[in-house]
């Protein structure tokens, strides 16, 4: 059980309203795919008549409800179960805007540039085989710190170049400062606060539909924008520029 005083600050609200989320976008699959806790496929687990597990840390509710919205948000869903949603499972097989796609949590990914093995939290791949650098679209990290900082954009720079992705979200359960986000955008990075510390806190608490178009819109806008391959192509073009001076 997750208590007070533990690395993760505790609102229980919160918690309670992205379970809730959860559930309502399980409900959102629920003639396109069964949706399951864990790797056994039981009619025990599905979404409907379980609580919010209190075990559970927070980022993993927030990971599982992004899974689920990219899912509810896609133009079909092949897959016809979706198991352990709070944890590693995949590849989830979608489609949206013609493409063929794979979505997966927690993979463990060897980089074929520097050999460091990665495990983002989602990842949406162009192939059923095991996600690598080639295969990479987008990545979704799930963040439930008291602050980011510098060093966090850094790290997080350094695994969106070793996997060449096209887009690169970054949620945060506390809202981040503007410099932040702003140093962050301008890397080709996308932090998105979940807004459940801010003005939205009690729409977006007592409304679970809200909550989980908020995080489905948001991947949407990220996915689509593809900001971080395109950031990542002026970089190359500003290095080989001082290269060309020097």
């Amino acid at each position: 059980m997750i208590k007070k005083g533990s690395a993760e600050a505790v609102d229980l609200e919160a918690r309670q309203a992205l379970w809730n989320a959860i559930r309502y976008a399980g409900s959102r699959l629920a003639s396109q795919c069964a949706i399951y806790l864990s790797k056994r496929l039981v009619a025990e687990e599905g979404l409907s008549n379980l609580i919010a597990p209190s075990d559970v840390p927070t980022w993993r509710l927030v990971e599982a409800l992004s899974l689920l919205m990219i899912l509810a948000k896609a133009d079909t869903v092949s897959c016809k179960a979706v198991p352990n949603i709070m944890g590693q499972t995949g590849p989830l097989s979608f489609s949206a805007e013609g493409q063929d796609l794979f979505l997966w949590a927690q993979p463990s990914i060897k980089s074929q540039e520097s050999s460091l093995i990665g495990r983002p939290d989602l990842v949406i791949t162009k192939s059923a085989a095991p996600p690598s650098s080639k295969t990479i679209l987008h990545v979704i990290e799930c963040k439930c710190r008291q602050r980011l900082g510098a060093q966090d954009i850094r790290t997080e720079l350094g695994k969106a170049i070793d996997l060449k992705v096209s887009s690169y979200l970054i949620w945060s359960f506390k809202t981040p400062k503007p410099n932040v986000v702003e140093g962050a955008r301008r890397l080709g990075l996308d932090i998105k606060a979940l807004e459940l510390d801010g003005p939205r806190r009690k729409e977006l608490i007592g409304q679970p539909e809200n909550l989980a178009a908020h995080v489905g819109n948001t991947i949407e806008i990220v996915r689509k924008g593809a900001r971080f391959s395109q950031a990542l192509t002026k970089i190359g073009e500003d290095i080989s520029h001082k290269m060309l001076l020097t």
